[in-house]
């Protein structure tokens, strides 16, 4: 058997797995909670850079830290850089300093879905200032804070379509077309419809590029496609400069006081 055989089977595996368990399991919250699990098992974890882990959870800025996001299926974050703010095998809070991309998934994917979907992480996506303690020059154990202006996190969907004939050029056409209603700073790295096709938003380099083009991967090959360009999007995602970490005090609102000198 070659290689490309053995990955259209994987596929076909995860398929199964995921439609037995839509049969099998009675409760929606239970039927959710299962097949993420799979999807995470089958299609995250493994392809994950070593840094980085990945659980359900909400996000939220130092600026208004009482302002939750709405739930994602799956955060990723970077250990790295910091822990999540409460962490809960069920949903945790993430600082957006730690947080590297956005996974929602979906057995019924149409493309209504598709939109609420990508809808649900612009917000996030949204959540560019990131804040720091930098080494103050000359010195060897002071810091500023110092607010900086970061990437976006990454953003996929996974699902299955609730048509299994959904045609490829129909879902490319609507993704791009949720992503231009959208405009900036919506950009979905990648959108796999499990059976039917891995799809990626080509980014652009100059204003005189046509947004949101979509290239797409409909061959048995569609599972590598998808795995090997999430591994990329992450092992690109950048380090922290030498001496610098990530500065949560202004997430929880109090001051030290001095009772010694």
């Amino acid at each position: 058997m070659s290689l490309e055989d053995a990955i259209d089977n994987r596929e076909k595996a995860i398929i199964f797995e995921l439609q037995e368990k839509q049969v099998a399991i009675n409760d929606r919250t239970g039927k959710g909670l299962s097949t993420e699990n799979v999807i995470e098992e089958a299609l995250i974890r493994p392809f994950l850079p070593p840094k980085f882990d990945c659980t359900k959870g909400a996000v939220i800025t130092s600026k208004k830290p009482e302002q939750q996001s709405a739930a994602i299926d799956r955060v990723i974050f970077d250990k790295s850089a910091a822990p999540p703010l409460m962490h809960d095998i069920a949903h945790s809070i993430f600082a957006i300093e730690s947080v590297c991309g956005l996974i929602e998934i979906t057995m019924y994917l149409d493309s209504s879905k598709l939109r609420d979907d990508i809808e649900r992480m612009a917000s996030i996506k949204a959540m560019t200032t990131r804040r720091y303690l930098v080494p103050i020059p000359e010195t060897s154990t002071r810091v500023t804070a110092k607010e900086v202006e970061g990437l976006s996190p990454r953003s996929y969907v996974i699902g299955l379509p609730s048509d299994p004939n959904w045609k490829p050029k129909t879902i490319a056409d609507a993704f791009r077309e949720i992503q231009l209603d959208l405009g900036p700073p919506t950009h979905v790295h990648g959108l796999y419809v499990l059976g039917i096709g891995f799809f990626q938003t080509i980014p652009v380099e100059d204003e005189n590029e046509p947004m949101y083009r979509i290239e797409a991967w409909t061959r048995p090959d569609r599972l590598f496609r998808f795995s090997d360009s999430f591994r990329q999007s992450f092992d690109r995602w950048g380090s922290l400069p030498k001496g610098w970490t990530v500065d949560l005090s202004n997430y929880i609102k109090g001051t030290p006081e001095i009772l010694a000198e």
